[in-house]
């Protein structure tokens, strides 16, 4: 993360001392205003084990075709639950995830959230599940799943890297929220 963003503003102060839209400036009228703006921020506020069932198991078999490959499909899997601030563009789901250690230096090969979804302010409410729907103003609590999954290894995001908690089961709350859907 880099330092905040220094934004300077210039009001034009009319007879009563309240701003005033003008295109022309008198100097003695003006007055410079500095604020910090803050950097976006992302909090992990969970990186969780997903519990998958028998059936979810089954239907990823179906594609696999294999115990060792389904075993492998799951076996790094995390579903990952965050708060985003600040940002003043769209959540890019496309630069979220972890560089795989065989491919450290090519970004198109790296890792990334999926099936991502946008929750309530508390986590207790599934707002949208949808490609793209971590979007809108203020704080925005989303989680997505993740493969591949690295411990040791920052996660990446737009606004730079942060370091996940330890892996735990996933809540059931989630889970009811964000049920495992295989792969095909």
């Amino acid at each position: 993360m880099g330092e905040p963003t220094r934004v300077i503003v210039l009001v034009r102060l009319g007879r009563a001392g309240k701003g005033v839209n003008a295109l022309c400036f008198e100097p003695q009228s003006l007055r410079i205003y500095t604020a910090e703006m803050a950097q976006p921020t992302l909090t992990i506020l969970g990186t969780y084990k997903p519990q998958i069932s028998k059936e979810v198991w089954q239907e990823q078999w179906q594609v696999t075709c294999d115990d060792d490959q389904t075993r492998e499909h799951f076996d790094k899997l995390v579903l990952i639950e965050a708060v985003v601030e600040g940002l003043d563009e769209p959540f890019d789901m496309g630069s979220f995830g972890q560089m795989l250690v065989e491919f450290a230096d090519d970004p198109s090969r790296m890792m990334v959230g999926y099936d991502e979804a946008l929750l309530s302010a508390d986590g207790e409410l599934l707002i949208e599940r949808n490609m793209d729907c971590v979007r809108g103003s203020g704080p925005l609590r989303f989680a997505a799943y993740l493969h591949e999954y690295d411990p040791k290894r920052p996660l990446k995001w737009q606004g730079g890297e942060v370091i996940c908690p330890p892996v735990q089961e996933a809540p059931v709350r989630l889970m009811m929220l964000m049920p495992y859907n295989a792969c095909s």
